[in-house]
């Protein structure tokens, strides 16, 4: 069984972009309507700082500036507040339109790549009734601004190297949407060059061709963060590439695998020896985990294992923000049910997605390109975990990727389904003819 392309129509092509338009329109309207929890933790965060720089205040902890959370989302929010006001509601829609977005763009990236309206239809379709995807909607959170601008470098840079025109441009262009993303999430730093080994071993590009897609793509990045690193400079007087808690995530990397970590005791936690200065206290945090690795190697690998697990075993942590945080006594069969509702779906999502990634590899070249420029950026961003802590949430970007392997799983499956139905119907024809 081969994967071929298919005939690509206009008509084919918007009649399921509508499809998935409205679909995604109703559930998420639905959801939002039902489930509008207090905003608590990292979300009331974004949201106080996004009211503070929409009303002038700068972005600032206290009376200072701060580079302690990327700045990208909440500087969205601000602008977005310049319009609306002060509105938690104008963020929970803004967030639900850019997960329209998402399914959007994986049903043109998996186009771009497969060829076949049906498969990705299949993948924007599994992910759009993935329950978590939907259910962290409720909250304003940064990992649709983040995935949206994921899947448009993406959508970008494979749109180049189809056509293979102006591809420096191109190229140029995904770059600097990639570092718009690392304006809100710093996770994809150093993926160009998960691409230069994409291009270099699936694609057979030559080594010059392809280390100059990755040069054009890190100019593209610089442009868009330096903006944020030039206001790092200014507001804090320290070369700050782009916002980020790194050394302390580092730092908190050596005491959990899959938790948040702090500790007010000096003896326990170092980093408190650097006060208010948040520079000092991410440099510090760097220096302890690079020591730790060099003295726990063994450890270290351990761990980063254990992290790995912790970041891909189960899908309930949106559960916490949304049912458990909707009222102040929450039903708690009505929370571990939407847990273990929400985990049991999301395996089973995965199975498919394994299936998917398994036939890719086993039908061979063709379908293998299809399913390589998702997994590398899969296995890019899980192999950041290695030293982070990691939960289910921190998987949100990724998962529109695994949707592409959703597809194919949903598609080959299909395929034979429909090979084993003629099968059985020519041996019955045959059988009645005798």
């Amino acid at each position: 069984m081969l994967i071929s392309p298919q005939k690509i129509t206009g008509h084919s092509v918007l009649r399921n972009l509508i499809f998935l338009l409205a679909i995604n329109v109703i559930i998420r309207t639905a959801w939002l309507l039902f489930m509008h929890p207090p905003q608590a933790l990292d979300f009331e965060w974004y949201y106080t700082h996004a009211v503070q720089m929409a009303s002038g205040g700068g972005y600032r902890q206290g009376n200072l500036y701060t580079a302690y959370w990327p700045i990208g989302y909440p500087y969205f929010l601000s602008l977005l507040f310049r319009i609306t006001g002060p509105s938690v509601w104008a963020g929970l829609i803004a967030n639900a339109i850019l997960s329209v977005m998402i399914v959007m763009l994986i049903y043109a990236i998996t186009l771009q790549l497969a060829h076949r309206p049906t498969l990705s239809l299949f993948a924007a379709v599994g992910y759009t009734v993935l329950p978590s995807q939907i259910e962290w909607n409720a909250v304003l959170g940064s990992e649709e601004l983040y995935t949206m601008l994921i899947l448009a470098s993406l959508c970008v840079y494979i749109c180049a190297a189809e056509r293979n025109r102006r591809l420096g441009l191109f190229v140029l262009i995904s770059g600097v949407i990639l570092g718009l993303s690392c304006d809100v999430r710093p996770i994809s730093l150093l993926f160009p060059f998960a691409i230069w080994v994409y291009e270099l071993w699936i694609r057979r590009f030559p080594f010059i061709k392809a280390t100059l897609t990755l040069m054009c793509m890190y100019i593209g990045l610089a442009i868009g963060i330096c903006p944020v690193t030039i206001r790092n400079a200014i507001a804090l007087h320290h070369f700050i590439l782009v916002s980020t808690n790194g050394g302390v995530d580092l730092w908190q990397g050596t005491h959990v695998d899959g938790s948040y970590f702090w500790s007010w005791n000096p003896k326990i936690n170092p980093l408190l020896a650097a006060g208010s200065n948040q520079y000092l206290e991410g440099k510090i945090g760097t220096h302890i985990f690079i020591e730790h690795v060099i003295h726990h190697p063994i450890w270290t690998v351990i761990h980063g294992v254990l992290k790995w697990f912790f970041l891909y075993w189960v899908d309930w942590n949106v559960v916490g923000v949304t049912f458990q945080a909707f009222t102040k006594e929450p039903i708690q069969w009505l929370v571990k049910s939407a847990m273990w509702f929400d985990t049991i779906v999301y395996w089973a999502w995965m199975c498919i997605c394994a299936i998917g990634a398994w036939k890719g590899i086993k039908l061979g070249l063709q379908s293998w390109k299809v399913i390589a420029l998702p997994i590398a950026y899969i296995a890019y961003n899980t192999a950041i975990f290695f030293f982070f802590p990691a939960w289910d949430r921190f998987r949100y970007p990724m998962m529109p990727l695994f949707a592409i392997l959703f597809g194919l799983g949903i598609y080959v499956i299909v395929l034979e389904l429909q090979q084993r139905r003629a099968v059985t119907t020519v041996k019955s024809t045959i059988t009645i003819s005798q």
